[in-house]
């Protein structure tokens, strides 16, 4: 990414946009229960799925805030089996839905347009419901109550409400005996993105999938823990002033 690049992906946080170290950022990582080496950062990074660290006058090695958000889903997907260039393929779109969350309105038809444009593989297609869900479903509930759904003939759906669903069906290309090709549908899928339980394990209307029948279930969930995060008050040394962004060499 270049200084352009970077600086766009710092606009996409909410509010005043800040910075965390290399540290914080993998100590954040750990947090949310992934492991993260310095091998595998300098990857990513190298891959074009994380942005350089940048200098903030004498302090070096410095991520967006963000990049805590988007590790964690690149994590989230590497370990659900999903390729790299698939997440390439996937990282237009998600952008395009955290902005959508920044500004409190998903347009599914927005939403559409981006993922046709830049969707290929079937790895990525198949991706897509998982990523609404850790961008959107992991956001606090209060913050997330304030988020609208525009639906594709301009219907404006509250996120919060558990009767807003968002449905994905998925078309494929088969080629013909003729050397012509058909497309047709080839799976469908929707979801919900309403506040969760309190208590999954209580809830009569959540399957819990995981652990085997006899094995004690987890506490209830703080669902302000996973993206709480990165709204959480940063530390002002952080805090940047674009004219001191410098990319490491």
């Amino acid at each position: 990414m270049d200084q352009n690049e970077f600086l766009e992906f710092l606009q996409m946080e909410a509010g005043e946009f800040s910075l965390v170290t290399k540290s914080e950022l993998v100590a954040a990582v750990r947090e949310r229960g992934f492991s993260i080496s310095d091998r595998q950062l300098t990857f990513y990074v190298s891959e074009g799925l994380l942005p350089r660290s940048v200098r903030v006058g004498s302090r070096a090695g410095a991520y967006p805030r963000l990049v805590i958000s988007l590790l964690t889903w690149i994590l989230r997907c590497r370990e659900m089996g999903v390729p790299v260039d698939a997440i390439k393929e996937l990282l237009p779109v998600w952008k395009y839905v955290v902005r959508a969350r920044r500004d409190h309105r998903v347009d599914l038809a927005e939403l559409e347009y981006v993922g046709r444009q830049h969707l290929d593989s079937f790895d990525a297609v198949l991706a897509v419901p998982e990523l609404l869900t850790e961008v959107l479903g992991g956001y606090c509930p209060n913050c997330r109550r304030g988020i609208v759904v525009v639906a594709k003939d301009g219907r404006e759906l509250a996120l919060s409400d558990a009767a807003t669903t968002i449905g994905f069906a998925a078309a494929r290309r088969r080629p013909a005996e003729d050397g012509d090709s058909s497309v047709d549908w080839w799976g469908y899928r929707r979801i919900a993105l309403s506040v969760p339980p309190e208590d999954y394990g209580v809830d009569p209307t959540t399957v819990v999938l995981g652990v085997k029948p006899n094995e004690p279930l987890p506490p209830p969930r703080r669902h302000e823990g996973r993206e709480a995060l990165d709204h959480a008050e940063t530390d002002e040394r952080l805090v940047h002033d674009r004219s001191a962004v410098s990319h490491d060499s």
